[in-house]
């Protein structure tokens, strides 16, 4: 699947989210906009709901990030555009184990390499799931086989022998062993964890919005100075036509 820029989203997708977001950007931000330099100026019309705008973000992006109560006591962060979900990503195949970047591979399986608890339940199943997958990918594009086609190999066709888990620093190591159901050798892959970057569109959006808000406040104060002055005394401004 091709994607865009990096962001693992369909390019396809990411046009039409694009187009949508611009449009409701044209019909609803525009047409209030539209009202206000009618009252107020091109200028200051457009710095009032510059303001108005960016303000509105900071609440919607500071909800998304911190949560603040927003459904109750029990309310959780990151609540609004997620990025990369914290994920197991394998590393190397093969029929050993090799360093594949991480010198904690060089031990296995003595320690500090260890069978999985009950309490690591969840991450079994999550590497189980992925090296099955990352295995039946790897088998399609050796035999040539097309995704989907019927004689394309499922992950469903392995089965995990071993599953052993290792700390390396602040990143967590697995080293999974599995075999094809229809014949073949012991396959060793070896798998790091990616804490992901959930919060990073709600911090992009946050801090762009506080950057815009600073930069363009400033902007209104003056305006609205110039506004009054003419409004309480002064001489008119020159006459461009209709706002």
């Amino acid at each position: 699947m091709p994607t865009c820029l990096g962001f693992h989203v369909e390019c396809g997708t990411m046009l039409k989210g694009a187009g949508v977001t611009i449009m409701g950007l044209i019909l609803f931000v525009g047409s209030i906009y539209l009202v206000l330099a009618a009252v107020f100026g091109r200028w200051m019309g457009y710095l009032v709901a510059s303001v108005a705008f960016y303000g509105w973000i900071i609440l919607l992006s500071s909800m998304w990030y911190f949560g603040f109560y927003a459904q109750g006591p029990t309310t959780k962060t990151n609540l609004g555009p997620r990025g990369e979900e914290p994920a197991w990503v394998p590393l190397e195949g093969g029929l050993d184990v090799a360093p594949a970047g991480y010198d904690t591979f060089t031990t296995y399986p003595a320690a500090p390499w260890a069978e999985p608890t009950p309490g690591q339940t969840p991450s079994v199943l999550s590497v189980s799931s992925v090296v099955t997958t990352f295995l039946a990918e790897q088998a399609n594009e050796q035999q040539g086989f097309v995704e989907g086609t019927p004689e394309a190999i499922l992950n469903t066709q392995f089965t995990v022998d071993d599953i052993r888990f290792a700390p390396d620093g602040d990143v967590s190591l697995a080293v999974v062993r599995a075999y094809y159901n229809g014949g073949g050798p012991l396959v060793t892959v070896m798998l790091y964890h990616d804490s992901g970057s959930v919060p990073r569109y709600s911090i992009m959006f946050l801090g762009g919005s506080i950057l815009l808000f600073a930069v363009h406040l400033p902007l209104l104060d003056r305006a609205e100075k110039k506004r009054k002055e003419f409004l309480t005394g002064g001489n008119a401004p020159p006459w461009y036509g209709p706002a």
